[in-house]
């Protein structure tokens, strides 16, 4: 590595092997798989000494940890076995939630700066530009240049900001984007007692049920017919059972005309078709835009899509040949799983290494509502659509023994077999600890296994992975039946 520092210009010149821009899942993995072979690597994030991106600050970490601290203090995985009352008997806050998800942020951000200690990678704060394919400038907050960096390749991994339409007032007091409270921005100090949510994708509906059991009276709106139609329609059957039982209003199929502050200080909402709502917030989250326009890749080339996104090869390979990408500035899935995957696996193509194993149809998707969904494979529909023969075979959680100990019996785990290979094509849950069991079938599915291995195979008893072995028995009658 080359330093050099023109005391003039008060400039750092700095060569690297490698450059990561960006410092969430995505660039971290890239970043740690450059320095695991030895190479001068560096990271640059526009945080002001905050490494971890969306996903720590503002997205997966402090949602999934809010998520928690409302499961444990309203008692909701108890309540059938020991009734409402047994929960938190004080008023929960605001400040209650933040302080827990600070503790988490804390500790997260302390874990990843030992890594990039640990394994020599170096960070540098400020917002990266492209002055050349091997030339990044690095700006302050000032907007004065503070360094520049050489490197033979970079990696982007710069994420997603929350989109803005112009006619949306955003205030962070009534009016928030898909940061909702974790934005520096946010001004209010107590939760809002009735809150209406536009946009009923991930972000949306994921907050719709957090708020919704601290007893908000909440209303979620779409300009969309259906909600999740990628997900298996059983699943979602499921969910907007819940959806009902916790009171959430939801009204699809209306777009929003505009979106206001009364005299009164509440959140106005009208649609095209005439309906109007007021509540004490709105959580504006249709959608998020790549973080992009601020690396100027024009001077450089760098070919994007209609939405702005980077367009990649199956190596994460750009239009330029020595810049890489992953991550939510890539587009679909957009998730922190997946974007790690990507970053490493990045990495490795612009080491010229190989990556064998890399199977992004076998990726898992979660959704952390309240009970939460994940899936793995094939729905129904795709199935369907491609005219693959299928059988499915579902096991409710009420006829699992664990769910009655933990006391929320609510879910289903389904699965896809072929009929005559029996091959396991797709595995579909709603439920407590959905996300952590799907891969179990993750793991059938990747080693081509088959029905018979859940059949064949003993669980313990009792647990939530058992209901792998009921569902597989009842697929395994259907199949006799035939």
């Amino acid at each position: 590595m080359e330093t050099k520092t023109n005391k003039k210009e008060n400039i750092c010149r700095v060569d690297y092997d490698f450059a990561v821009i960006g410092s969430g899942p995505g660039g971290q993995r890239a970043a740690i798989q450059f320095a695991k072979k030895g190479k001068k690597t560096i990271v640059i994030d526009r945080r002001e000494y905050k490494l971890g991106g969306v996903s720590l600050h503002s997205g997966t970490i402090p949602s999934k940890t809010l998520r928690e601290a409302v499961l444990y203090l309203k008692g909701m995985r108890r309540r059938k076995v020991y009734g409402a009352s047994r929960r938190f008997e004080g008023k929960i806050t605001l400040k209650d939630l933040l302080e827990r998800v600070e503790v988490i942020l804390t500790y997260e951000l302390k874990v990843i700066e030992s890594q990039f200690k640990r394994n020599g990678v170096d960070v540098m704060y400020g917002q990266a530009s492209f002055l050349d394919r091997n030339t990044i400038a690095v700006e302050n907050r000032n907007g004065q240049k503070i360094a520049e960096i050489k490197a033979g390749k970079i990696v982007l991994a710069t994420g997603t900001v929350p989109r803005h339409p112009d006619d949306v007032p955003f205030d962070y007091r009534v009016i928030f984007d898909s940061d909702f409270i974790f934005t520096t921005k946010n001004k209010i100090k107590s939760l809002p007692e009735t809150l209406i949510v536009y946009g009923a994708g991930v972000i949306g509906s994921e907050y719709a049920f957090m708020f919704a059991a601290l007893g908000c009276k909440v209303r979620l709106i779409d300009s969309h017919e259906d909600i999740f139609p990628f997900l298996d329609k059983d699943i979602v059957a499921v969910f907007k059972g819940e959806m009902e039982k916790l009171g959430i209003a939801m009204s699809m199929g209306k777009k929003y005309k505009k979106i206001s502050l009364t005299p009164a200080g509440k959140g106005r909402l009208e649609t095209v078709d005439g309906t109007v709502v007021e509540a004490d917030a709105i959580l504006f989250s249709k959608g998020r835009l790549p973080c992009i326009r601020e690396l100027e890749s024009k001077r450089i080339g760098l070919e994007l899509s209609e939405r702005g996104l980077v367009k990649v090869d199956e190596t994460y390979r750009t239009s330029v040949d020595n810049i890489y990408a992953c991550g939510d500035v890539i587009g679909f899935p957009a998730l922190a799983s997946t974007s790690a995957e990507q970053g490493r696996v990045a990495a490795r193509y612009a080491l010229g290494l190989e990556s064998k194993y890399h199977k992004p149809e076998l990726f898992p998707f979660a959704i952390y509502t309240i009970p939460e969904m994940s899936s793995i494979g094939s729905t129904e529909q795709e199935l369907t659509a491609k005219q693959v023969p299928y059988i499915k075979a579902a096991a409710k959680f009420n006829e699992i023994a664990k769910a009655a100990i933990a006391g929320d019996d609510t879910g289903l785990l389904k699965i896809l077999f072929h009929p005559e290979s029996r091959e396991i094509l797709g595995v579909h849950i709603i439920g407590d600890q959905a996300a952590e069991i799907v891969h179990i079938g993750q793991a059938a599915m990747a080693l081509k296994g088959k029905l018979d291995f859940f059949i064949n195979n003993v669980f313990n008893y009792p647990t939530w992975a058992e209901a792998y072995k009921t569902a597989a028995l009842k697929g395994f009658n259907i199949l006799k039946q035939q």
